[in-house]
């Protein structure tokens, strides 16, 4: 069971970050808006890249991507090992930060600009939400393939 459960998990994450990564590729314009973050500098058109923390977000995402594609190989073909332990957690601690960065900073960046919400932010916050979504779907992944380590399937007689 922990081997069907890791699978299904994997799944359910895997497809949370392709959908984030499409959300986040998708949200590359910004509304008209003035003195965006740079003094004396119109900007009529921002994209998402040229925000520093929203590329940690979209490099978060990939890693997360293939990561799972990874394991998934992985376990199809040696089965479960530590590297699934191990990955897990960094990966999930990955994901978590750059979903909490990415949604804490858009949200102090409304704030603090007093710009309206536009689809830019509202896509910027669905694409954080699946990123975390993500997490305990790679946790329950985690536990699965502690149990399956420590619980190994018994040949049957």
């Amino acid at each position: 069971m922990g081997r069907i459960t890791m699978f299904a998990m994997r799944f359910f994450a895997l497809s949370c970050l392709v959908g984030s990564l499409v959300i986040l590729l998708t949200s590359s314009h910004f509304t008209s808006c003035e003195r965006f973050l740079y003094s004396d500098y119109q900007v009529n058109d921002i994209k998402f890249t040229q925000l520093s923390l929203y590329t940690y977000m979209l490099v978060s995402i990939g890693v997360g991507i293939a990561y799972n594609l990874f394991q998934t190989a992985l376990s199809l073909s040696i089965g479960v090992s530590l590297l699934d332990l191990f990955g897990d957690m960094v990966i999930s601690n990955i994901l978590v930060s750059g979903a909490a960065a990415s949604y804490g900073f858009t949200l102090e960046l409304g704030r603090t600009n007093d710009l309206q919400p536009s689809s830019f932010f509202n896509k910027i916050y669905i694409s954080a939400g699946l990123s975390l979504v993500a997490t305990p779907f790679t946790l329950i992944s985690l536990i699965s393939a502690h149990a399956a380590l420590r619980f190994p399937a018994q040949p049957r007689e």
